[in-house]
């Protein structure tokens, strides 16, 4: 009778780590991809068969495309690529430039044991491992959902390159909750800024410290030489 009762299957060691790998080889999440920087976009193109808003199309005098395409995959996957726009202001146009946050970076929502089509390119180098595991580090679905909501949030509060004369807020540092005036461009991404709350300073900020405020809500900056 005693003997009748034991149904119950015990796995050793090995086959629960085998059982736990293929779980995982078997299961869709995101993983982060290396690439050589600046094909981030076009690896992205290739990788979920959709257009790139940001380049525009050229063609030739017979109508041919001029743009050097990588194969699709087939099927494509999901892929994303953190970016934000920036207004760049030169003497004779203002353009919409875009900016890849993390530069060499492809985040990919695969299988696992699908990553070895997606080598499509030398531009493609190699995943983020797990050196306890031996294998490409996963992230969760619900942590990717996070990180895509914290960009998409920075690229709506018009995280833009300011020019000198523009009002900004400041979003972070000893001077957060502040606006000031742009005084300067100093280098690619930082500014000399002008703040007055009781005294007037001048600091040096990056630009993702702050954010331009629309026209008609400006404080009023007193003329001052600093």
């Amino acid at each position: 009778m005693a003997e009748n009762q034991k149904t119950t299957t015990e796995l050793n060691d090995e086959e629960v780590q085998r059982l736990l790998r293929e779980k995982r080889y078997n299961a869709l999440r995101w993983y982060v991809l290396y690439v050589t920087a600046q094909h981030e976009r076009q690896i992205l193109e290739a990788f979920t068969g959709k257009p790139d808003a940001y380049r525009p199309a050229r063609k030739s005098r017979s109508g041919a495309s001029l743009a050097k395409k990588l194969p699709v995959l087939d099927p494509p996957i999901e892929a994303y690529v953190p970016m934000r726009e920036e207004r760049h202001k030169w003497s004779d146009r203002t353009r919409i430039v875009p900016i890849c946050l993390a530069p060499g970076i492809i985040f990919v929502r695969i299988r696992l044991k699908d990553k070895a089509r997606l080598y499509i390119s030398d531009h493609i180098r190699k995943f983020l491992y797990r050196k306890d595991l031996r294998e490409p580090a996963s992230i969760s679905d619900d942590t990717m959902e996070a990180f895509k909501s914290i960009i998409e949030k920075s690229s709506d509060s018009s995280m833009q390159a300011p020019e000198p004369g523009d009002t900004v807020q400041v979003l972070s540092g000893p001077f957060e909750g502040f606006q000031g005036e742009i005084v300067r461009r100093d280098g690619a991404t930082h500014f000399q800024l002008r703040i007055f709350e009781g005294c007037a300073v001048t600091v040096r900020m990056d630009a993702n410290m702050m954010k331009v405020v629309p026209k008609g809500t400006q404080r009023v900056f007193p003329d001052a030489r600093f």
